[in-house]
């Protein structure tokens, strides 16, 4: 894992993210970060303006700009924090994945503020140590959440021009070509809604004219009972 990807719109959160990159990322980890002139104190950092007007345009620039130099990256939202052990985990289960020469997506990080058994609220078996059982394993999944999340430029298909349901839409036209997508044991906290630093409503129905026009599918399928 060569290079984190973040953007940003308020990076109300950066710092802390910033901080906890500091003390636990190896230094020979690249930053690429658009929409502040942040420089991380020990981490190679190349900044960018943030002209997008949505979650997806915005990540597919600055992804885009660190596949350049790297084939590999980690995106990251710009309110998550790091552990101690995030980046080893979540590396050794890359490694682990790779070795089986699986046709690898994305492989996520946990979160106490994500969907499905993405979140660790939501794990199952018994508690040990303050963990459940399902934490210790990696887990095949359709669709995750890439709010901290390893891809490989081979795996890399652009997020549709939406902020909301973008990372469904992204996640399911990259299983449509034959990639597979994994919850990892690693784990992040993440403060949750802030990366786009708009109202999630507003988001829902802002994306729905594009997936009907594009998706109709999907659109059928998460919408029509409710339109």
């Amino acid at each position: 894992m060569q290079a984190i990807v973040i953007s940003t719109v308020h990076a109300r959160c950066l710092v802390t993210l910033a901080a906890s990159v500091t003390s636990y990322v190896p230094t020979d980890v690249a930053v690429f970060l658009a929409g502040s002139k942040m420089i991380f104190p020990r981490h190679r950092t190349i900044t960018f303006d943030n002209t997008a007007t949505n979650f997806g345009d915005a990540y597919n620039f600055i992804v885009k700009e660190a596949l350049k130099e790297f084939d590999e990256v980690v995106v990251c939202n710009d309110d998550i924090v790091f552990t101690p052990t995030t980046w080893q985990t979540l590396s050794e289960d890359v490694q682990l994945l790779r070795s089986k020469s699986i046709p690898l997506g994305w492989v996520a990080t946990r979160s106490d503020y994500a969907r499905g058994l993405q979140n660790i609220r939501l794990g199952k078996g018994e508690m040990r140590w303050f963990r459940f059982q399902t934490e210790d394993a990696i887990i095949e999944t359709d669709v995750i959440a890439p709010i901290c999340a390893y891809i490989h430029k081979e795996a890399w298909v652009d997020f549709p021009p939406i902020d909301w349901y973008s990372d469904d839409v992204q996640c399911l036209d990259q299983q449509e070509l034959g990639w597979k997508h994994y919850i990892s044991r690693a784990y992040v906290h993440h403060a949750g809604s802030q990366t786009v630093g708009k109202n999630s409503k507003e988001l829902i129905e802002s994306a729905k004219p594009w997936i009907r026009e594009n998706r109709p599918e999907l659109y059928d399928l998460w919408f029509r009972k409710k339109d």
